[in-house]
């Protein structure tokens, strides 16, 4: 809507299945007691994400327009990243103390903090010169089905019922908009 973007109908239609999916898990958690507070500030990263999507969409919107009438590469966010990252550090270095990571836990919070946080990070700002902002944010929703996979499988934590089902969802969501978009391509 703010990047005046005309969505095609399968994006729309994935917005509307990955919608429900994601309804379907929360809807479940809160009637099953889940923390209101929790569940708020779950539903601000997305929000939180969507606007930076969609700043970042129009600053290389606003870049490539430049870069026509002035031959001027496009804008680089990706700094943008390094300087969020120490801000992110620096806020919450308040809420570590006392100190007590074991070795064991640092090593396991720098292989996070990169292949979890930094590559995707990178990937999807760099994506943003490629990808319109509701594709990027479509594609976000994975990290909420491997953070459900990863909890399952690195602590043993079962999924329920609902959570798989909301969690198929997203999925064919995602995979029906991906396969629906190689076919026009493949169609233009």
């Amino acid at each position: 809507m703010f990047l005046h973007h005309r969505l095609p109908r399968r994006t729309w239609a994935a917005i509307a299945l990955a919608g429900l999916g994601i309804g379907w898990m929360f809807g479940h958690e809160a009637q099953a007691g889940a923390s209101l507070l929790g569940t708020s500030i779950a539903l601000a990263v997305p929000l939180a994400a969507a606007v930076n999507w969609t700043l970042l969409q129009h600053l290389g919107s606003a870049s490539r327009a430049a870069e026509y009438t002035a031959a001027r590469d496009l804008q680089d966010m990706l700094p943008a990243v390094l300087v969020g990252a120490i801000l992110s550090a620096l806020a919450t270095l308040p809420f570590s103390f006392p100190f007590q990571a074991t070795g064991h836990d640092l090593v396991l919070l720098a292989f996070l903090g990169t292949v979890q946080l930094a590559i995707p990070c990178l990937l999807a700002v760099r994506l943003t010169r490629e990808l319109p902002a509701p594709e990027i944010a479509l594609l976000s929703l994975l990290e909420v089905l491997f953070g459900v996979l990863w909890a399952w499988l690195g602590a043993g934590e079962t999924p329920g019922f609902n959570a798989l089902i909301g969690g198929a969802l997203v999925l064919g969501a995602l995979v029906g908009n991906e396969v629906l978009a190689l076919r026009e391509r493949r169609a233009s």
